[in-house]
C-alpha cells in the first residue's frame, strides 16, 4: 500500500513540475512567426514574412528589405545576422543605406561575426534578405522556406522567414 502510495505522489509531481514548467517558458516569448518559432527580442519588425510566390531558377537571386526597430528607451545592439541555409544571405542596412555584410550560414563557409550595431532609441536598421534559387541546383526546385537570425545583445533573436515555389 505503501509504495502504491509513493508512487502515486511521485507521478503527480511529476506532472506539476512538467506544468509549472510549461508555464515558466510561454511567458519568456513575447511573440510568433509565421512558421510558430517563438521570438522573443529587443528588436520589433513590422514584417516577419515574405512569400515570393513562384520564382524560376533561370531569373536568378530576389531579395526583400525588411525593418527591425528599436521602439524601446535604450539604446539596443545587433550582435550578429545568420541565415538556416547557405542559399540565403542577409545584409545590415544603415540609416545611410550603407551595407555590411553577406550574412549567411554559421558552419558552413565561415562563422557568423559579431556585427555589434547600436540602435539609438526609437531608430531602425534594414535587414535586406537575398535568396538564390538556383544554389541547391536542379534538385533545388520545390517549396522552400528559410529563416534569416538577428540576435540582440541581451540574447533574443527576431525570425524572419521567406518563402517561395522554385521552379527550374
Amino acid at each position: 500500500m505503501k509504495k502504491g502510495l509513493i508512487a502515486g505522489v511521485i507521478v503527480i509531481g511529476f506532472i506539476a513540475l512538467l506544468f509549472f514548467a510549461g508555464s515558466a517558458t510561454s511567458k519568456k516569448t513575447s511573440s510568433t512567426t509565421q512558421n510558430g518559432a517563438a521570438v522573443s527580442s529587443a528588436f520589433t519588425a513590422s514584417e516577419t514574412f515574405f512569400d515570393f510566390g513562384t520564382i524560376s531558377m533561370k531569373n536568378g537571386k530576389v531579395s526583400r528589405m525588411f525593418s527591425v526597430a528599436n521602439g524601446g528607451a535604450a539604446p539596443q545592439t545587433i550582435k550578429r545576422i545568420s541565415t538556416s541555409c547557405m542559399c540565403t544571405e542577409a545584409f545590415l542596412v544603415g540609416q545611410d543605406n550603407s551595407k555590411r555584410g553577406p550574412f549567411g550560414m554559421p558552419g558552413h563557409g565561415g562563422f557568423a561575426p559579431d556585427i555589434n550595431e547600436v540602435v539609438p532609441p526609437q531608430e531602425n536598421r534594414g535587414i535586406e534578405v537575398v535568396f538564390d534559387p538556383g544554389a541547391h541546383g536542379p534538385a533545388g526546385v520545390g517549396k522552400i522556406e528559410r529563416a534569416v537570425f538577428v540576435e540582440d545583445g541581451s540574447g533574443g533573436t527576431q525570425v524572419i522567414t521567406i518563402k517561395a515555389l522554385v521552379t527550374p
